[in-house]
C-alpha cells in the first residue's frame, strides 16, 4: 500500500529513524528535524560481512535485521531523551543490485492474502560472488550490450542484478506468489509486511526502462524472470505502510509509518548535496569507491557514453546520475592493510600528513587498472605500477610518497571523469564539484581534486546518504515543501561543508 493520505504532519520539532546500509557496515541514524535544520544522531552502528553458506558468499540478513531492531529501539529511546514523541517515521536505504527471494504471504480465512514478513527462500547472495562470472557475455548474445544499454541506461556490470537473476537456480521452484525484493526493499517488507519495489534501486538492476516508468519485459525474458515476480514499483517519499503491530509492540515504537526514500545508498547520498541553485550538479560520492558524476534530467543513452562506462542511475523526483564508479580510499585502505600485516604501525591522519608534506608531481598510476581491483599486497603492486614523471628510473619508497602518488593519480583520476561526463552529457563545467560521504574528511586529496580540476571543491556533509534519507522523510511529513530545491535547502541548512580552492590556500569552513 502506498499510504493514500500520507502520515499526519508533526506538531514542532520531531525524529524519524534513518537505516542505512553499506557492503561492510550499517548504522541506525536518529535525525532531529528543528526550526529548518536536522540535528543527525547516531542510534546504534554495526558491522555487515559476508559469509559462505551453500557454496556462495552472502549477506547475514538474520544478523542485520536483528541490528537494525536493535537501533530502532535505540533511536525511540534517543528521541524520548529529548522530550520528542517517539519517531514520526522510518526509511531505510542500502546498497544496490542485491535481492531477496520471499515466499508468498499467507492466507486469511476468505481466502485473501495476509501481508506479514514472509520467510526467505535460501540466502540474499552478495554481489562478490562468483555465480555470475561469464554470464554477462552469455546474455548479450541474446540481447547485444549496445541495445542493453539504449534500454536501461546502466554499464554492464558483472554483478548487476539482471545478470545475478539469469544465474539464479532457484527461480524454477519458486512457490507462485513469491517475490524477488531488492535489500531496503525487504527490510521494509520485514517491518511493514508490504512488498514495493523503491525506483531509485529498482534502476541499478539492469531491469528497469532507462525513463524509470517500468520493467524492461525484453531484458526479462532473456534472463528468464517472470514479471509476476516483481514487486510494484514505489516512488521515493510515498508512504510503504506502517509497522507491524506485533513488531511495534516488540521494539516499543508504535505503528510508525514506513517512508519510501531514495533507498539506493547513492540516490540519497546525492540528495545530500548541499548545491544551490539549478544546472547539473558535479558530485562525488566518495568512500571505499568514488562515484563521480552529474546530477541531469535526463538519461545519456549514446553508445559513446556506453563505451566510456558510464551509467545513467534513477534519482529522488525523476532525476538521474550519470556517473562513472572508480577507485576511491580502497587503495590506501588496503596499503595500511599490507604495512599492518607486516608489522608496521600505520594511523591514517599521520600518513595523510606526512603525504602532504612530501614533494608532489613525481609518480603517478592509473586507477582504474583492473590490477588494484582484488585484495592483497597493495602497496607492492602500486609502488611497481608507478611510473616516474621525471624519466628517472625509480618508484616510490616510503609510505608516504606512495599515499601521495595514489591521491594525485585520483585527483587526475577524478578531472579526467568529470570531463567526459561533461562531454558526453553535452554540459558546460559545474562551478563547483561537490564531495559527499566519508572521503569528504581528506583534506589532500580534496585539495589535490580542486587543483587538478580546477575549480572549487565543497567537502560534506560526511554522513550524507543518512541526511538524503531523512531529508526527504521531512518533505513525507509535510514538515518542508515539495517545491524543488527545498530538500537541499534544509541539508544546507544542516551542514557545514569545507571550501577547498583551486589554489593552494587553505580551506574554509561553511558555504561558498
Amino acid at each position: 500500500m502506498s499510504g493514500a493520505s500520507g502520515p499526519a504532519r508533526p506538531l514542532g520539532p520531531f525524529a524519524v529513524a534513518a537505516i542505512d546500509l553499506g557492503a561492510t557496515s550499517g548504522r541506525v541514524m536518529l535525525g532531529v528535524v528543528d526550526h529548518g535544520r536536522i540535528e543527525l544522531v547516531s542510534a546504534h552502528r554495526f558491522e555487515n560481512r559476508l559469509v559462505e553458506r551453500g557454496g556462495h558468499l552472502c549477506w547475514d540478513l538474520e544478523a542485520l535485521w536483528a541490528e537494525i531492531r536493535q537501533g530502532l529501539s535505540n533511536a525511540h529511546d534517543l528521541a524520548l531523551v529529548r522530550d520528542l514523541e517517539g519517531l514520526a517515521s522510518i526509511g531505510a536505504d542500502s546498497w544496490a543490485v542485491d535481492y531477496a527471494l520471499v515466499v508468498p504471504d499467507q492466507a486469511g480465512p476468505d481466502g485473501t492474502p495476509v501481508p506479514g514478513p514472509g520467510e526467505l527462500i535460501g540466502e540474499v547472495i552478495a554481489y562478490r560472488d562468483s555465480r555470475t562470472d561469464s554470464v554477462a557475455d552469455a546474455l548479450a548474445e541474446r540481447v547485444p550490450r549496445e541495445r542493453q544499454f539504449a534500454l536501461t541506461g546502466i554499464a554492464q556490470q558483472p554483478f548487476n542484478t539482471l545478470y545475478q537473476l539469469a544465474a539464479e537456480d532457484r527461480l524454477a521452484a519458486l512457490p507462485a506468489g513469491s517475490s524477488l525484493l531488492m535489500v531496503p526493499d525487504l527490510i521494509g517488507h520485514l517491518l511493514t509486511g508490504e512488498r514495493r519495489t523503491e525506483r531509485t534501486n529498482a534502476s541499478t538492476t539492469g531491469m528497469l526502462a532507462a525513463d524509470g516508468r517500468d520493467w524492461c519485459e525484453e531484458l526479462l525474458e532473456a534472463a528468464g524472470v517472470g514479471r509476476e515476480l516483481l514487486a510494484p514499483l514505489i516512488a521515493p517519499g510515498e508512504q510503504l505502510g506502517t509497522v507491524r503491530p506485533a513488531l511495534a509492540a516488540e521494539l516499543g515504537i508504535g505503528e510508525v509509518p514506513v517512508i519510501a526514500v531514495g533507498s539506493h545508498d547513492t540516490a540519497s547520498a546525492v540528495l545530500a548535496v548541499p548545491a544551490p541553485g539549478t544546472g547539473p550538479i558535479a558530485y562525488i560520492s566518495s568512500g571505499t569507491w568514488s562515484l563521480i558524476g552529474l546530477e541531469l534530467t535526463d538519461p545519456v543513452l549514446t553508445e559513446q557514453a556506453r563505451e566510456a562506462g558510464f551509467t545513467n542511475e534513477g534519482g529522488v523526483d525523476g532525476t538521474v546520475r550519470l556517473l562513472k564508479n572508480v577507485a576511491g580510499m580502497w587503495l590506501v585502505s588496503e596499503s595500511i592493510r599490507q604495512w599492518e600485516e607486516d608489522g608496521a604501525s600505520v594511523d591514517l591522519a599521520d600518513l595523510l600528513e606526512a603525504a602532504a608534506a612530501v614533494p608532489g608531481d613525481r609518480f603517478r598510476i592509473d586507477p582504474t587498472d583492473p590490477e588494484f581491483l582484488s585484495p592483497g599486497r597493495m602497496a607492492d603492486r602500486v609502488a611497481a605500477a608507478a611510473r616516474p614523471l621525471d624519466g628517472e628510473d625509480e618508484r616510490p619508497r616510503t609510505p608516504a610518497q606512495l599515499v601521495r602518488c595514489i591521491l594525485e593519480s585520483l585527483a587526475e583520476t577524478y578531472r579526467d571523469e568529470l570531463h567526459a561526463a561533461c562531454r558526453l552529457a553535452g554540459a558546460p563545467l559545474p562551478q563547483r564539484l561537490h564531495v559527499v560521504g566519508g572521503g569528504s574528511q581528506n583534506a589532500l586529496l580534496n585539495q589535490l581534486t580542486a587543483r587538478a580540476i580546477g575549480i572549487p571543491v565543497i567537502a560534506g556533509p560526511v554522513e550524507a546518504t543518512a541526511l538524503g534519507n531523512i531529508a526527504l522523510q521531512a518533505r513525507a511529513l509535510g514538515a518542508i515543501s515539495d517545491a524543488p530545491g527545498a530538500i537541499r535547502d534544509l541539508v544546507r541548512a544542516s551542514a557545514e561543508p569545507e571550501v577547498f580552492s583551486p589554489s593552494p590556500a587553505r580551506a574554509t569552513a561553511g558555504p561558498e
